[in-house]
């Protein structure tokens, strides 16, 4: 057993040395107190507009990554979405980070593409984690999905450079490392002490009691008279040749009895007829010496009687069968005494065997609990890999982004009307909702030079969100709030943003009255294939069916499609009135009124399943001027688009409508709901 001790010893002082080594490197090297594993600052240049990580190189979620970039330009450090970051930079000089190697090497890539500035990346708000301006710095946990670091300059202009690091903060990792360091010390401990040991007396005996011993062979007879003869001589024939020690020749063996000298047997008397010799009891033979190679428990065999003879009687006279006249002596018969046999102990049952396997058995154990151990504690440090499949979607905005795009439009819009600044207006607006507000400003100025009617300021209060999931570029959120300078009032806008560079813009805004049973936008969604299928009718139809009603008036067979909302049936009659008076002209021949779709209807499902539907409609106001006749603008909205401008032909006026309504679902069998209807003038002629 001790080569197997020994082996073991061994082999837990190896794993022992290469725990400590590992976790000592770890914890006070790679790791620290902090619990962060951090790369050296690596250069990384580029001569396009910004230095970005592939998706794949964060494909772990949990830990918290930190970045720091330094550089000779103020720099932006940010996080964000694939989607976003893609369509960011979309078309644009870029060098990417596609492969890292630890402790600090990365694989790049350089993409050609334009190098013209880009929107400054602090004005954006889709970034989950940016650095603060002048810290050039940023800690973010990873979360599950397609994410990408980007460092670029702050005011997005081409020509980056900076000296980044990386660092990944893991949670228990410097105690991890010192649980494994002190694993290690205590296996490499516990495998010295295996195999530099020193041996108990007890366990040496208790080993050479299963030494395979040879036994000492005994004469089957024992000649009695030639024995009594030459009992000196015999002891000195088997005295030891040897000595238990060489420096000390005088000791013998403990285990060896004290010799003694028997007194000298007196004759017997002679007998008359036989002389039959004295029955002697033979002088007890000396037991050499055990030599050193000898166990303890193969001397107390070698002393046994049963080994030497013991056993036979000699109170006994030897018996005679002799006749009576004869006189020599005859051997005496002696017992046979059987040998011995050594007692064999089965290895598996020597007490040393079973104490070694008892001490195997515990060190197995031991080193299984701290195994265990280690693994129970360290399992979570291996950071879960990434689940969310490409390509990933997400809400078009958060709540506190969404409120903070409300916040700004409140701000700039009443300077943009105060001013009637179309300019200002286009960075807080799109079509159609810009084309009605600079129309509007240019009727202002016409009609109002002075700037004494200028719209009173207001703002969107309590904006309520709903923002659907988008996968790709533009995207969209509803806003359903109030109206300051109305109040009971609401309105319905929609923000859309067309790329991952450009602002959130209010493309459509309408105003639906107080009683309007308006739908709720939490839960909103973008329409998919199933959802339009159980609808009453497509967004499109809608659209060609609405401006037929809207062109033929109360009596067309589309009205029964709609429920129309006030402001629609007002506009009808205001309609059919101006109709009526300016066929009365004398120099006005016929009055058209036509309706057409313009643009793409802008559809989100509700919680219920309905659609609400934003759609924008052209009218077209056409005046026959009678033959030989003219006709010119003198007064009202269209002057400021065609003033004292003789026509002789035809007169028209076009406007713009934003369109708000509800498309039920087939089974609720209701019809559509008109919200609201909301005109403007966007100019004025003739031929």
């Amino acid at each position: 057993m001790r080569f197997a001790r020994i082996t073991l010893g061994l082999l837990l002082t190896l794993a022992g040395l290469v725990a400590t080594v590992a976790g000592a490197v770890a914890a006070f090297w790679l790791v620290g107190p902090d619990n962060t594993i951090s790369t050296p600052g690596r250069e990384f240049a580029s001569s396009g507009l910004a230095v970005v990580t592939a998706p794949t190189l964060l494909d772990r979620h949990g830990p918290t990554l930190h970045v720091s970039a330094s550089g000779n330009k103020p720099l932006f450090v940010g996080i964000g979405q694939d989607l976003d970051v893609r369509d960011y930079l979309a078309g644009s000089a870029q060098t990417r980070l596609i492969r890292f190697e630890p402790p600090g090497t990365f694989g790049t890539q350089d993409l050609r593409g334009r190098s013209g500035k880009l929107t400054p990346p602090g004005e954006l708000d889709w970034w989950v984690a940016q650095s603060a301006p002048g810290s050039q710095s940023l800690s973010w946990p990873m979360q599950d999905g397609r994410y990408e670091v980007v460092v670029m300059n702050a005011d997005g202009t081409p020509a980056v450079g900076a000296q980044v690091s990386f660092g990944v903060q893991v949670h228990r990792l410097f105690g991890i490392c010192l649980l494994v360091l002190g694993a290690g010390v205590l296996v490499l401990a516990l495998g010295l002490a295996l195999m530099f040991r020193r041996r108990k007396v007890a366990d040496v005996a208790a080993d050479n009691a299963t030494t395979t011993e040879i036994p000492v062979p005994v004469a089957d007879r024992i000649p009695a008279l030639a024995a009594v003869a030459s009992a000196p001589a015999a002891q000195e024939a088997n005295s030891p040749a040897y000595r238990v020690s060489p420096f000390a020749p005088e000791r013998v063996s403990p285990f060896a009895p004290m010799q003694q000298t028997e007194p000298a047997a007196k004759p017997a008397p002679a007998k008359p007829a036989v002389a039959r010799p004295a029955a002697v009891k033979p002088a007890p033979t000396p037991v050499p010496a055990a030599p050193m190679f000898m166990s303890p428990a193969a001397v107390a065999r070698a002393k046994s009687p049963a080994l030497i003879g013991a056993s036979q009687r000699y109170d006994e006279p030897p018996t005679y069968d002799e006749p009576a006249d004869r006189t020599e002596s005859v051997e005496p018969t002696v017992e046979r005494t059987e040998a011995v046999e050594p007692e064999t102990v089965p290895l598996a049952a020597s007490p040393e065997f079973e104490k070694s396997d008892e001490a195997v058995r515990r060190t197995a154990a031991l080193l299984a609990s701290g195994a265990l151990l280690l693994t129970t504690t360290s399992c979570g440090l291996m950071p879960p890999k990434n689940s969310l499949a490409a390509p990933d979607s997400r809400p078009a905005v958060t709540l506190a982004d969404a409120q903070a795009v409300v916040q700004r439009y409140n701000q700039l819009n009443n300077q943009a009307n105060q001013s009637r600044d179309a300019k200002l207006s286009a960075t807080i607006e799109g079509n159609p909702t810009l084309a009605q507000t600079q129309a509007g400003f240019v009727i202002g100025r016409k009609l109002d030079a002075a700037g004494k009617d200028v719209s009173k300021p207001f703002s969107y209060t309590n904006p309520e969100i709903g923002a659907p999931q988008f996968a790709s570029y533009p995207m969209r959120f509803v806003v359903s709030s109030g109206v300051s300078n109305a109040p009971g009032a609401r309105q319905l806008g929609v923000w859309q943003r067309e790329n991952a560079g450009s602002p959130w813009l209010l493309t459509h805004s309408v105003y639906p009255p107080k009683a309007a049973d308006l739908p709720s936008v939490d839960g909103m969604r973008t329409p998919d294939v199933s959802a339009l299928n159980k609808l009453r009718s497509q967004p499109a139809t809608v659209a060609k069916d609405l401006a037929a009603y809207l062109s033929g008036g109360p009596n067309a067979p589309q009205s029964k499609l709609f429920t129309p909302s006030p402001a629609l049936s007002s506009m009808l009659k205001l309609r059919a009135t101006t109709k009526a008076n300016d066929t009365a002209e004398p120099y006005i021949a016929s009055v058209t009124d036509a309706f057409l779709p313009s643009g793409e209807p802008l559809a989100f499902i509700t919680s219920s399943g309905d659609a609400l539907v934003f759609l924008t409609l052209t009218e077209q106001y056409l005046q026959r001027v009678e033959p030989g006749s003219n006709a010119y603008w003198t007064s009202g909205e269209a002057t400021a688009f065609s003033s004292m401008v003789k026509y002789t032909q035809s007169l028209h006026q076009d406007y713009l409508h934003q369109v708000a309504l509800v498309i039920p679902t087939k089974s609720s069998g209701e019809a559509i709901r008109v919200l609201s209807i909301d005109p403007q003038l966007i100019g004025a002629g003739g031929q």
